[in-house]
Formats: C-alpha cells, structure tokens, sequence
C-alpha cells in the first residue's frame, strides 16, 4: 500500500512538472523554444520513462517523494555530470543513481558540517 502511494505521489510530481514545463515552453518565442531543445527532450525522455517504465525500483520512487520538481532536479544532476545520458531508461537509471550517491554524499556532509550543506537539488 505505502508502495503504490509513493509512486502515486511521485508520478503525480512528474506529470505537474512536466505539464508546467511544457506550458512555459509555450509562451516563449520560437528563438527561445530552439535554444531549448535539449531541456525539452530531457523533459519528454524522463516524462516517458516515469509514464510506461514499470520496473523503476523503489529506492528512486523513495529518493524523488519529496522533490516537488522531480525532472528539474534530474535536469540539474545530467548538467553537473557530463558523462551521462538520458537517450534510454538505463541511462535514466543512471542519473538516478548519481542523484541517490550525491544525496548520500550531500547528507555525510550535513551531518558533519551540522546541517550546513547547501547542495540538494529538491
């Protein structure tokens, strides 16, 4: 029950952020919408992925529940890393995996530092 309530609510996310982001993309001028392209593919890719991928493993539905922009956040993990790639679900699965690594990384430094890590995309 918990399990599909967490991916209801992260699915839910990605469908408002993805729907916002295409409604903006709408309001830009051609120029604008032509320089954005590789975000806008960026967006179609992961909307994809979350729509008809039904063997996304929980701990990425755990990792984004509390993202209120779940595909900006993995946006903002593919533009740090440059090695990685967005083309098919395994390379999706891979931004996820680097999210979750710097989110154990960011969460070491928090407690270290006494909550003054200011590195989460979410």
């Amino acid at each position: 029950m918990v399990k599909n309530t967490l991916r209801k609510t992260v699915n839910r996310a990605v469908r408002r952020d993805f729907h916002r982001f295409r409604a903006s993309m709408y309001r830009k001028p051609q120029p604008e919408i032509w320089g954005a392209c590789g975000k806008i593919h960026f967006y179609c890719c992961v909307f994809e992925y979350f729509q008809y991928n039904d063997r996304i493993p929980m701990k990425y539905y755990s990792l984004l529940c509390t993202c209120r922009r779940p595909i900006y956040t993995l946006w903002e993990t593919y533009l740090r890393y440059e090695h990685l790639s967005y083309l098919t679900w395994e390379d999706i699965d891979n931004i996820m995996e680097v999210l979750l690594g710097s989110r154990r990384v960011s969460s070491e430094r928090k407690v270290r530092n006494h909550g003054a890590d200011q590195n989460i995309a979410c």
